[in-house]
């Protein structure tokens, strides 16, 4: 059995990974080369290039910022999602079994489109915002996707994620951080209670969205999905906006609301809070990021805390 620093380090030998699919009769022939996807902090992502052409290996990743991972369940929600508005990888197989590959895995089908960071004219802003609508459109209890967790209110779905991020943070940084958390109890004095329960897909980088032909034709990376305010999926692509350079003002007025509003034909009131509570999000993950690699994330510490004081001075 391989160890979990052997597999999770890198990219499994073709011989095991062979070997886990023959075991799980998956198809393909002879595994021909096993090549690790960049980026990102996901569960280790691998292209299989086999004799009847190629698939993704997910597998399940043991520390990192997004602890504790759950292959398994984002494997169960590509499932469920298959054949929804939505387009998805769609799975092949599963295996909880470590002694396979080291640890928990998925198999999907390989999308060969690129992602909107790097598609260039094959990349459509208006299809991108077209699909965030349709994952929050997603009747969630029809598709069965009720196992990710069925909040009492949007509210309560809320303090869920402020409490996991806070588990991570303690992790992080054992002495605490005041910035973060004069910022944490400000999102907890003014959580909103207006918002309705949707289908969240927890990361909608452009990153995760492939593109062919002005179209998205998959959207990628599931392992945070939930049910929430629609409004946290919409703040996390808000802040991240202004990390890259965008000026900081009215967060109702930044172009991604303005045309996810005009797309949905409804309104998202109360962005403030959401762009504070993702600003508060990625000062946590900037010290994960420090605490797992010997180099900052793409962003600064002093840029992130000059933005997260200013959304908090709106709160």
């Amino acid at each position: 059995m391989p160890g979990p620093v052997e597999t999770l380090a890198g990219a499994p030998a073709p011989a095991l990974v062979e070997a886990a699919f023959a075991a799980l009769a998956l198809e393909g022939g002879r595994v021909l080369s096993v090549d690790p996807l960049d980026g990102g902090a996901s569960n280790i992502t691998c292209r299989v290039a086999m004799e009847g052409g190629s698939v993704v290996l997910r597998l399940q990743r043991e520390r990192g910022i997004f602890e504790p991972y759950d292959v398994l369940r984002e494997g169960e929600v590509l499932r469920c999602l298959h054949g929804s508005a939505v387009p998805v990888p769609r799975l092949l197989a599963t295996s909880g079994d470590a002694s396979l590959l080291g640890a928990p895995f998925i198999v999907m089908e390989w999308v060969d489109a690129p992602h909107m960071g790097v598609a260039g004219p094959e990349a459509s802003f208006p299809a991108y915002v077209d699909s965030v609508v349709a994952i929050h459109a997603v009747d969630w209890r029809e598709r069965g996707l009720s196992f990710l967790g069925v909040p009492v209110s949007p509210q309560a779905a809320l303090l869920a994620e402020l409490d996991a991020i806070e588990r991570r943070l303690r992790r992080f940084v054992p002495g605490g951080d005041a910035l973060l958390a004069a910022a944490s109890a400000a999102l907890r004095r003014d959580i909103p209670g207006d918002g309705e329960p949707s289908l969240c897909q927890g990361d909608i980088n452009v990153f995760n969205y492939l593109f062919r032909a002005g179209e998205v034709v998959a959207v990628v990376d599931w392992e945070q999905a939930r049910i929430s305010d629609r409004r946290s999926d919409v703040g996390h692509l808000v802040a991240l906006s202004h990390l890259k350079g965008a000026p900081f003002g009215p967060a109702g007025d930044m172009p991604f609301v303005r045309m996810y509003e005009a797309a949905s034909g409804s309104p998202l009131g109360g962005m403030e809070w959401f762009r504070a509570r993702w600003l508060w999000e990625l000062g946590v993950i900037y010290h994960g990021w420090k605490s797992f690699n010997e180099s900052d994330p793409w962003y600064s510490w002093p840029g992130l805390g000059g933005l997260l004081e200013s959304a908090m001075a709106e709160l």
